[in-house]
């Protein structure tokens, strides 16, 4: 068997120098303050980006120049799978599987539009990756299918399939497509968790660590949303949130489900599990919307937290690959985040409260 240092001084030194060409924060600042979103642009003239400019400027879409990012981030993923260990194959093409789903998802909300709710989708069709991810899905047919089990027979042979035979009655009754999508998401994450439990014990612990704790953040955030916006019951939250996480109980989910204050019942578990960020739920917010954006900020500095807590441990493990990704995610993210911000005209003081 391979040990630690065999199979990750290599890819530890390789993702260890890019890390270092990620973009800091004054430049996330500069993007931000830029007056209209081709100075914004042009401020990423000097980085692997530079190519947004080129597509913006020759369409005039900005949804384009997503679709480009999302492609990039994509083949960020292939590309580590040429460099790493055999053993870290299957939790890197789980968290590839990431983006297969959402592009599913995003096929069967365009087919939803047209086939459902009668609209047009002329508009949509052009921001979708038609291209094999992992599986080699129709995409183009899902979109002009004439019924759910047409869409089920494309997808055989793959995971997704089975999902979509289950919920597509559901869907139909009830006019949503809520369910099934929880489903593709619990789905991914137990993928996910598989993966990661064929891994050795070093591996397997820090990696549950990361991505309990990414699950954890994803569940706050689902509690929040469907308690506010949904109004569901108890029971239903309970049957949408993913398993897995590493901090939230039970006992803490019917806390923050309950309270008429979700920023109290978080203070009392970030003191217990992240004292050092407890002084960030002392910002005095009056409106809901404040403190979701101010719990939203809470919940990435408690990832922030365990991803430097990672580079600055022991570097030979599975810990380097899923930091890197992290952060790169992260990277992508703000960069989508200021560009659509620019694009709607919002304030720079706006802008940097999302980042």
């Amino acid at each position: 068997m391979a040990g630690p240092l065999s199979k990750y001084s290599f890819i530890n030194a390789k993702l260890r120098a890019r890390i270092s060409k990620i973009m800091p924060d004054d430049l996330f600042s500069q993007l931000a303050k830029a007056p209209s979103l081709d100075a914004a642009l042009a401020l990423l003239r000097d980085t692997p980006f530079v190519s947004l400019e080129e597509n913006y400027s020759s369409t005039g879409d900005l949804k384009q120049a997503e679709l480009e990012l999302l492609n990039y981030e994509i083949d960020l993923f292939r590309n580590i799978k040429k460099y790493i260990h055999p053993d870290s194959l299957p939790v890197v093409d789980a968290l590839l599987g990431h983006f297969e789903i959402d592009n599913l998802k995003n096929a069967i909300r365009i087919y939803f539009d047209r086939k459902i709710r009668g609209r047009s989708i002329e508009s949509s069709v052009h921001y979708i990756i038609y291209e094999p991810i992992i599986h080699d899905i129709p995409i183009d047919i899902i979109l002009h299918a004439e019924h759910f089990d047409e869409i089920a027979g494309v997808c055989e042979g793959t995971p997704y399939s089975q999902i979509i035979r289950k919920y597509y009655h559901t869907v139909q009754s009830e006019g949503s497509l809520f369910r099934m999508e929880i489903a593709f998401d619990h789905f991914y994450y137990k993928n996910l968790l598989t993966a990661i439990g064929q891994l050795d014990r070093r591996d397997r612990n820090i990696a549950l660590r990361l991505i309990g704790i990414e699950i954890d953040l994803q569940n706050i955030s689902w509690i929040i949303r469907f308690k506010k916006f949904y109004d569901l019951p108890l029971e239903a939250v309970l049957a949408a949130l993913i398993p897995g996480g590493f901090n939230l109980n039970r006992p803490l989910i019917d806390e923050l489900f309950r309270a008429q204050n979700v920023t109290d019942v978080l203070g009392d578990f970030v003191k217990g599990q992240f004292p050092g960020l407890s002084t960030l739920l002392s910002a005095q917010t009056t409106d809901s919307m404040s403190r979701l954006l101010l719990i939203r900020r809470l919940l990435e500095e408690i990832r922030k937290q365990e991803i430097q807590h990672i580079l600055g441990g022991y570097p030979f493990t599975i810990g380097i690959i899923l930091a890197y990704f992290s952060l790169k995610r992260d990277e992508l993210g703000k960069i989508r985040t200021i560009l659509n911000a620019k694009h709607y005209g919002r304030q720079a003081e706006q802008i940097e409260s999302l980042l």
